[in-house]
C-alpha cells in the first residue's frame, strides 16, 4: 500500500503519560519559555536553535508556519506535553526521507531529560507512521556525538544503516557524522513501540483507532 498523509491526519495523539499534539499559536508563551531556559541544553544538537532567540512575535509566526505545514500534510510537528499541560518537548514526522519513507526528529527541554518521555513519545511517532499513515520505512538522524539520541533508535528496535562523514552541521558551522537509523515495515510488528497504548483524535477532536 502506497503510503498517504492525506485521507486521515491524526491532530492529537494521548500515550500514557504524555499529550501530542498538533502546534497553535497560542502556545507561544511556554515554548518561548522554554526555549529560552534550554537554550544551551539545546543550541549543540537542534538546527533550529541557530534562529534562537526569536521574539515572541517573531515565535508565535513560526508556529503559523508550522502549523501550516502540518494542515497541508507535508510535515507533522507535535508539541509533547504532559498530562497537566507542561511542555515537554517535540516530536515530529518529516517526509523528506525519500518515497514511502518518513523521518522521526524529537528533542526534550532541558529538565524533562531522563525519564523516556522522549522514547514514549518516539514510539507514539512510529505507531503513526505505520499504523495510519502506512509508511514503509522509517529513517531517524542525529549527530554520531549525540549518544542521548542514539539510545532512542535502538532500544525501539532500529538497524543502525549507515554513518555518513562530516554530513551535519551545528549551529555553529561544526560539522559532525551523521548515524542513520532505520525500520522497515516488515520489522515493525512484534517491536518495542508496536505495544504502546495510544489513542488519536482527528482535527474536531473525535476519537479514532
Amino acid at each position: 500500500m502506497t503510503m498517504d498523509l492525506t485521507t486521515l491526519v491524526v491532530y492529537q495523539i494521548e500515550t500514557p503519560r504524555l499529550r501530542l499534539r498538533c502546534w497553535s499559536p497560542e502556545d507561544a508563551p511556554q515554548l518561548r519559555a522554554a526555549l529560552d531556559k534550554s537554550d544551551q541544553y539545546l543550541r549543540p544538537w537542534i538546527p533550529f536553535m541557530k534562529d534562537e532567540p526569536r521574539s515572541m512575535l517573531e515565535t508565535v509566526n513560526w508556529i503559523r508556519e508550522l502549523r501550516a505545514f502540518f494542515d497541508r500534510s507535508e510535515n507533522f510537528r507535535f508539541g509533547v506535553f504532559s498530562k497537566d499541560g507542561q511542555l515537554i518537548g517535540e516530536n515530529m514526522l518529516l517526509s523528506r526521507a525519500g518515497p514511502n519513507a518518513l523521518e522521526i526528529g524529537y528533542l526534550t527541554h532541558l529538565g524533562f531529560e531522563g525519564h523516556g518521555y522522549a522514547t514514549e513519545a518516539t514510539s507514539a511517532m512510529v505507531r503513526l507512521a505505520f499504523d495510519v499513515y502506512k509508511a514503509h520505512r522509517l529513517e531517524i538522524h542525529h549527530a554520531g556525538d549525540n549518544q542521548a539520541s542514539g539510545a532512542i533508535p535502538r532500544r525501539l528496535g532500529f538497524i543502525h544503516e549507515a554513518t555518513l562523514r562530516d554530513h551535519m552541521d551545528d549551529t555553529e558551522g561544526e560539522l559532525h557524522d551523521a548515524w542513520i537509523w532505520c525500520m522497515h515495515q516488515d520489522h515493525y510488528p512484534g517491536s518495542p513501540s508496536q505495544s504502546l497504548e495510544m489513542t488519536m483524535y482527528d482535527a474536531l477532536g473525535n476519537r479514532f483507532d
